[in-house]
């Protein structure tokens, strides 16, 4: 009785999640941060990189992120990301030039978090009190946070293969066959658990709210698995449909787009399950000194808009009553004749 309560719950909790994350309008957000990404993606891969890089060489991390791509996008796509990583090296032929590098380098890679980061705040319906210059720069911080996130756990699972590619070539000559299944289960487990980590973290620190790990966990490997199923199922459509070789030589771009569109509708309807699980858990869950409940701005916004209607509507009656006032002599010389 109490698992069958506990699957009806978790049903219920992911309808009202379906519900809300169709209000939100998940398509235009996900098609917005699709667009930043695309223009975010060589900085954010040059910094992952050259985080991962500085322990295991750039050229292996390179191929790593090229083959982990090309397994759900194709080849020619993880290609062209490749070819980005290459071509936005930065240019060391002066001080300045690093400097101003590196500036549009940070600025360039936190753009797809810093999108995200209005796209969770508006799942918990808050928003930021004041858009000052130093709150600015915090949200980038975050965001720069982020990407180094990223490279962590990439230097994690490049770290962990190696380990497990070592161990696994010491057990093939044992026993092949388990081995196999082993290192099989063990790399999905692994892969599991990094990307359930990476979800979990933008669930905590994205929006401007205050919340607990336990709280996001459940929503990030929710996330994790609906990811996984999608990486399946979009990989065989993209293999066996190939929508890309409609656009020609701009296929790869136009497949880079599909992937993080959808990878946000994902990650927003895990971000509304969560929403929808703290409250079914009834957590305390409130906005951070540097925010505040959308409502009380929605309602500034709807004074506003009242009294800017009030002034419309005294401009229209006095618009009439002047109009009415120059008619009037019309219809009188009409009567005397």
């Amino acid at each position: 009785m109490n698992i069958k309560h506990k699957l009806t719950s978790f049903w219920n909790l992911l309808k009202r999640a379906y519900f809300n994350w169709n209000r939100n309008d998940p398509w235009a957000r996900s098609a917005t941060i699709a667009y930043y990404a695309l223009f975010s993606l060589p900085s954010l891969m040059i910094i992952v990189v050259t985080v991962a890089g500085y322990f295991f060489g750039r050229k292996a991390v390179q191929g790593r992120i090229t083959t982990e791509i090309g397994d759900f996008i194709g080849t020619e796509s993880a290609a062209a990301i490749e070819n980005m990583i290459a071509n936005a090296a930065l240019n060391e032929s002066s001080t300045l030039a690093v400097i101003f590098g590196l500036a549009f380098l940070i600025f360039g890679a936190t753009g797809v978090f810093f999108q995200l980061k209005a796209a969770m705040n508006n799942i918990w319906n808050v928003t930021a009190k004041k858009n000052t210059v130093k709150r600015i720069i915090i949200n980038r911080i975050i965001s720069l946070g982020m990407v180094f996130v990223l490279g962590l756990l990439l230097l994690i699972s490049l770290l962990i293969n190696t380990v497990i590619k070592a161990l696994s070539d010491y057990l093939a000559s044992i026993a092949p066959i388990i081995t196999t299944f082993m290192i099989n289960v063990l790399n999905f487990l692994i892969s599991f658990l990094i990307i359930t980590s990476l979800f979990a973290a933008i669930f905590k620190w994205l929006p401007d709210v205050k919340l607990r790990w336990k709280t996001t966990y459940l929503g990030a490997m929710l996330t994790t698995v609906l990811f996984l199923i999608a990486e399946y199922v979009i990989g065989f459509y993209f293999g066996q449909s190939n929508p890309g070789s409609v656009y020609g030589g701009a296929s790869s771009v136009v497949l880079i787009l599909l992937w993080v569109y959808y990878t946000c509708m994902i990650v927003f309807f895990g971000a509304e399950f969560t929403v929808q699980y703290a409250l079914h858990r009834r957590d305390r869950v409130e906005p951070n000194e540097y925010a505040e409940p959308a409502i009380y701005q929605e309602l500034e916004r709807l004074e506003q808009k009242r009294g800017q209607l009030i002034d419309e509507k005294r401009i229209l009656d006095t618009l009439q009553s002047h109009t009415e006032e120059d008619s009037a002599p019309s219809e009188e010389k009409k009567k005397k004749k």
